[in-house]
């Protein structure tokens, strides 16, 4: 059997499994509305939390960083990429976060990847949270240190962890803040306190939590009040502001560390500077339009309370992230094709994404839904 046989015959089993992928065009109509297969509908599914990705003075912003640098960065920020606009994009990170430095990368995953590498090796151990991003696994597992998983928000499992982990030379604990999947969020004052303990250096994806948790959107650091501080928080562009990137914000030595370690930083081009431009104006429009963060949350508790009101399984949580939990794939690939039907975008979320027998319908809320929005969801699933 040829190697494109072997291929054709696993696509053919992930169709039996209902978890075969395709791509279908999502053609954008403004606000949180879009054109799927001739139908329009309401997204549901998107990581616009706040609705900045086509706020005029995030375009604005964008279009004149086009006109005045061109279309892309031109080469390696080390060689000769390095522009004024990726300077003042990470002064202004830092700031919003509270955090002495910043290094901006094309993508978030890029961002995981370069820390963790950078951080540890053979000497050291990873302690991660079962249900991690996967580009923070795919982050451990690259690396040469001791790879150890925890259950999903145990502390005591990690504390068990940890106790075996007294030879190595670095302890590195490396969590989501809030769970992209699950939507519920990692107890991060109770983690730190726990890593103090035992001397360990505490990473966090902020990716879903900027723009989202804290009175004004800073993140999972402003949302606990904390008496011990991650080493690392890593971020994204590309969610609640509506743009594209990746981000690590850390003390000013380990930012220049970062600088001369981190691969996926020294061998790639520069974040083009429309898209550097686009992330500026979403931090000045956060600065400008804190309400946006009070609207986000008024949003997701209507929708929280209309769905469970309607006897639908919603796990426990807050934030804008609902999983309208299925369990099995097709059931999932059903619910979202019907929606659809109804002029409501969410998709199916199956496995390998999720575990085994949890597909689900991942339902994101934004800013930007309207009462009438939430009405038509909720007449939607109903119908269901």
């Amino acid at each position: 059997m040829s190697w494109i046989d072997d291929i054709h015959e696993e696509v053919h089993e992930l169709d039996a499994q209902g978890l075969r992928r395709r791509l279908r065009i999502v053609d954008l109509l403004g606000g949180m509305r879009a054109s799927v297969e001739n139908k329009d509908c309401v997204l549901f599914c998107t990581n616009n939390y706040l609705g900045l990705a086509d706020h005029p003075h995030v375009l604005e912003r964008s279009q004149k960083a086009l006109f005045r640098y061109g279309a892309g960065a031109q080469a390696s920020r080390l060689v000769s990429g390095h522009l004024p606009i990726h300077q003042q994009l990470e002064e202004k990170t830092a700031i919003f976060k509270g955090s002495e430095a910043c290094l901006a990368f094309p993508t978030g995953y890029m961002a995981n990847l370069a820390v963790v590498s950078a951080l540890v090796d053979e000497k050291d151990v990873i302690l991660c949270d079962r249900f991690n991003h996967a580009s923070l696994i795919d982050a451990c597992r690259m690396t040469k240190a001791k790879f150890m998983v925890y259950d999903h928000l145990s502390l005591d499992d990690l504390k068990k962890q940890l106790e075996k982990t007294g030879k190595y030379r670095r302890r590195l604990v490396v969590t989501d803040g809030l769970f992209s999947m699950d939507g519920d969020l990692v107890p991060l004052l109770k983690l730190m306190e726990l890593a103090h303990e035992y001397d360990a250096l505490v990473m966090v994806d902020d990716a879903h939590g900027t723009g989202v948790l804290g009175p004004t959107g800073q993140g999972i650091i402003h949302h606990f009040p904390l008496k011990h501080f991650p080493a690392v928080v890593v971020g994204t562009y590309s969610k609640a502001m509506g743009s594209m990137g990746g981000f690590v914000c850390g003390s000013q030595l380990f930012i220049e560390y970062l600088l001369n370690k981190a691969r996926t930083f020294i061998y790639t081009t520069g974040l083009p500077p429309a898209v550097c431009g686009a992330s500026l104006g979403a931090l000045e429009v956060m600065e400008q339009e804190t309400s946006r963060v009070d609207k986000l949350w008024d949003n997701s508790k209507k929708i929280r309370v209309g769905l469970k009101a309607l006897g639908y399984d919603i796990p426990r949580g807050a934030g804008p992230i609902l999983p309208v939990m299925v369990g099995e794939n097709e059931e999932a690939l059903r619910m979202s094709k019907r929606l659809l039907e109804e002029g409501i975008l969410i998709v199916a979320i199956r496995p390998p994404t999720v575990p085994k027998s949890t597909a689900r319908l991942r339902l994101s809320v934004s800013a930007a839904h309207t009462d009438e929005d939430i009405t038509k969801l909720l007449d939607a699933f109903k119908k269901l």
